[in-house]
């Protein structure tokens, strides 16, 4: 609908802006390109003024939780804020699933929150969604919430909380608004977007980091999330070929090397396969990373680098503490390190092998994930929800470059994959975007088949089935003496529910049959495709 003919006319003919055109327009100065929503009574002003604004789509949901999920999927594979916006209250309390979610895994993510009206907030009368303190429920999963209760507080209050996401450690945001700002009028003008400044370690410290690694005999580099969200993977594999350190990652760190690289071994998380990679080491390098389980000897050195100085050394002391932006820091050290003495790539190839031999004898789950990787083209994203299969992609799917691989981190979250890889495949629509999920996960979201077909958002999205909460059935067994209760599920016809909606559905009964499954359905391009896999209860890949 062009200005001319939207019934409240045009702010710019009107010399002033709405509230909700203030939001709009302050959005896309901050280049956002779309907004994933589902609507409500307090947020009907804002959705009105967003008709004027073509530079912002708008996608609608089918539950709240998929609004801050296919955000939270879309910022971490395009490096941009991703944008949610849900009514207050329950909407609020849905969506928070997906902020928590974004704050485990460091990813920007805004959440713009309805509100009931002005005066009456905290006052408990019993509106329609009103919550007594709404921002109690996002202060734990947010680095900044703030209430903007004027059109006028509107613009500079979304500049705030983009310029607080974007500086340190990224995490996310949310603003909440009363209708009757998005109603009202402002001449307030749109807040400038700044460039973020982004700062190196301290030189000294980096001196003192590059002559511990210069004399170590077997360095070694641990990547963490961070290297990836920083944009670091190019001066990290320069840091690791001076040292000729073997690279580990963490499972949100894959992707900080390429896994072809001469120097890759794999990926450390819950893998006693790497723990003897790790103890040979004399010096370690951790890069963006907790450092959570990953204890070292007391003859271990310890260099680690972060954007946040709060990690570091929270989980093990540091011999020289690197608090500042990783591509930044990492470059300047490179230029302090002399090139390696010896390569180290036979080591690294004997360490890789050792921990795929090893990861290969767990049980079925080492074929599911190479049938996924033979299917899955080079620049695939993959997107991993809590479940036994993609436990196993943790450590053993080999990813080739950064932000192609998403997990939920320490947040586990049940039911994230499916609708984060739609906010993934929005920001790459260029690249196929895979879903791997257990039976019990993708219910949880399976209704946004609907958001997928009606928005033309066409993934692949690979459903494990095996009649229960796999994990906690095994735990059952393993540990309850094998007393079955509240983990087994009834499930429905995987291929009917993706035809239903409109997608396509295939069943696989043998594994080998997959990658080329998987291969057809990441090359198609207008449609959605839903793959049934089969498959017995499996065991536990933490041994």
């Amino acid at each position: 609908m062009r200005n001319s003919e939207h019934p409240h006319g045009s702010p710019e003919e009107a010399g002033e802006w709405s509230g909700g055109h203030a939001l709009a327009r302050q959005l896309a100065a901050e280049g956002v390109e779309v907004v994933f929503g589902l609507p409500g009574e307090q947020l009907m002003r804002a959705l009105d003024a967003f008709v004027d604004v073509p530079e912002l789509r708008y996608i609608v949901t089918r539950h709240e939780q998929a609004t801050t999920y296919m955000a939270d999927g879309y910022a971490r594979t395009s490096g941009r804020p991703g944008v949610a916006m849900v009514v207050p209250g329950v909407g609020v309390y849905n969506a928070a699933s997906g902020l928590a979610t974004a704050y485990a895994c460091s990813s920007q993510v805004l959440l713009i929150a309805g509100q009931i009206e002005r005066d009456a907030i905290g006052r408990d009368l019993g509106l329609l969604h009103d919550v007594h303190d709404q921002l109690d429920i996002v202060r734990p999963v947010t680095k900044h919430a703030e209430r903007l209760m004027r059109a006028d507080d509107i613009a500079p209050g979304v500049r705030r909380a983009f310029a607080a996401m974007a500086t340190g450690r990224p995490r996310p945001a949310e603003v909440e608004i009363p209708p009757e700002a998005f109603a009202e009028s402002t001449k307030a003008a749109l807040a400038e977007p700044v460039p973020t400044a982004r700062q190196a370690a301290d030189e000294q410290r980096l001196a003192a980091a590059a002559a511990l690694l210069a004399a170590a005999e077997r360095p070694l580099v641990i990547a963490g999330g961070g290297a990836v969200l920083g944009d670091a993977s190019a001066e990290l594999t320069r840091v690791a070929a001076l040292l000729q350190a073997p690279v580990v990652t963490t499972r949100e760190g894959k992707g900080a090397v390429d896994d072809r690289h001469p120097l890759a071994v794999g990926t450390a998380w819950f893998n006693s396969r790497m723990r003897p990679v790790v103890e040979s080491a004399d010096v370690v390098l951790a890069v963006g990373t907790r450092f959570q389980r990953m204890g070292l000897g007391p003859a271990q050195k310890l260099v680690h680098l972060d954007v946040d100085p709060d990690q570091i050394g929270r989980n093990h002391p540091a011999d020289v503490a690197l608090a500042g932006d990783a591509a930044l820091s990492l470059a300047a050290l490179a230029e302090l390190l002399p090139a390696a003495r010896r390569s180290r790539a036979d080591e690294a190839a004997a360490m890789r092998a050792k921990a795929h031999h090893d990861l290969a004898a767990v049980g079925p789950q080492w074929g599911m994930v190479r049938a996924l990787r033979a299917g899955i083209p080079d620049d695939g994203v993959l997107v991993c929800d809590t479940t036994s299969v993609a436990y196993m992609c943790h450590m053993a799917y080999p990813v080739y470059a950064p932000r192609t691989y998403l997990c939920t981190s320490y947040m586990g979250t049940l039911g994230f994959a499916y609708p984060a890889a739609l906010g993934a495949k929005v920001a790459r629509p260029d690249a196929p975007v895979v879903t791997v999920v257990g039976d019990g996960g993708f219910l949880f979201a399976s209704n946004e088949l609907a958001t997928a077909v009606q928005h033309g958002i066409h993934t692949v999205t690979v459903v494990f089935d095996d009649g229960a909460y796999g994990n906690s059935n095994r735990d059952q067994h393993d540990r309850y003496g094998g007393r079955e209760y509240g983990t087994l599920l009834h499930n429905p016809d995987w291929v009917a529910l993706a035809r239903a909606f409109g997608a396509e559905g295939v069943l696989v009964d043998d594994i080998a049959k997959l990658p080329a499954v998987l291969a057809d359905a990441c090359a198609a391009d207008d449609r959605s495709t839903v793959i049934a896999v089969p498959m017995g209860r499996l065991p536990s890949v933490f041994t």
